[in-house]
């Protein structure tokens, strides 16, 4: 990566991850974001904006593990490939894997996307860490690049999100109300799916966060979730006027809010 200068240094308790990306891709900032919490290290690769890698320093979230997790590669190939990476300083897991006929070349782009992906969702349940933000391009040999518009990843991540919780307290209350806002032109690539649309219309400046997430069209715990990430965006905003009683929507978690 050249040379650059850190430009932000925050904490996930103070400003969530959807919140700073938003900000990020607003900008069309280039650069590399490194979230850091009890020794574990992840950081997402910034070009014009939009994500282009993950990484993640812990081991279970390897690319060789998530292959085995998938049921794409076995405890053998994982073993021989590893060891073939200890030889071969600086090569890829993926190369060594289509080079010993473990995977096919066809199978390594979408199977580093989906790896990418999963490293990219789990950050979005992080509530606390230390995040710097630094300028920079990168060597074309330092990553491989993909290309996952920030908007959606926002909007998809913030659907992952386990505790439910943590999401309706940054909503604010049940008589919180939410107004639509001014979608800006760097969001205008983004395509909601049909019910993160009807939702999105749904906010009137009427109706309250309890109505929006007991009304739309997905699940309270999904709605909430889906709101909060057009919230990050700045495509709905809370009046500040409207009164919160301070009571929270309860909602379950990810895995119960999808059934």
């Amino acid at each position: 990566m050249s040379e650059g200068e850190f430009i932000y240094r925050g904490n996930l308790s103070q400003t969530p991850l959807p919140e700073m990306l938003a900000t990020i891709h607003r900008y069309r900032v280039p650069g590399v974001m490194e979230l850091r919490h009890e020794g574990v290290t992840k950081r997402i690769f910034i070009s014009d904006g939009d994500v282009i890698f993950a990484t993640s320093n812990d081991r279970r979230e390897s690319l060789g593990d998530h292959l085995l997790a998938e049921g794409k590669i076995t405890k053998a190939q994982l073993r021989v490939s590893a060891g073939e990476m200890a030889r071969s300083p600086g090569k890829r897991h993926g190369t060594i894997l289509v080079e010993l006929g473990f995977l096919a070349p066809e199978e390594l782009g979408p199977a580093v996307r989906e790896h990418v992906q999963v490293i990219l969702w789990s950050m979005f349940d992080w509530e606390e860490g230390e995040v710097t933000f630094q300028v920079g391009r990168f060597r074309d040999d330092e990553v491989y690049k993909l290309k996952i518009p920030t908007p959606a990843a926002i909007v998809a991540g913030c659907r992952r999100i386990a505790d439910g919780r943590s999401v309706t307290a940054r909503l604010g209350g049940r008589s919180a109300v939410y107004m639509p806002a001014r979608r800006g032109d760097h969001l205008s690539g983004l395509r909601l799916q049909p019910e993160e649309q009807r939702l999105l219309e749904m906010v009137d400046g009427k109706l309250t966060l309890l109505q929006l997430c007991e009304d739309g069209p997905l699940s309270p715990g999904v709605n909430a979730r889906v709101l909060y990430a057009l919230s990050s965006l700045g495509m709905v905003e809370k009046d500040e006027l409207s009164h919160s009683s301070g009571i929270r929507i309860q909602v379950r978690r990810a895995e119960e809010a999808e059934d």
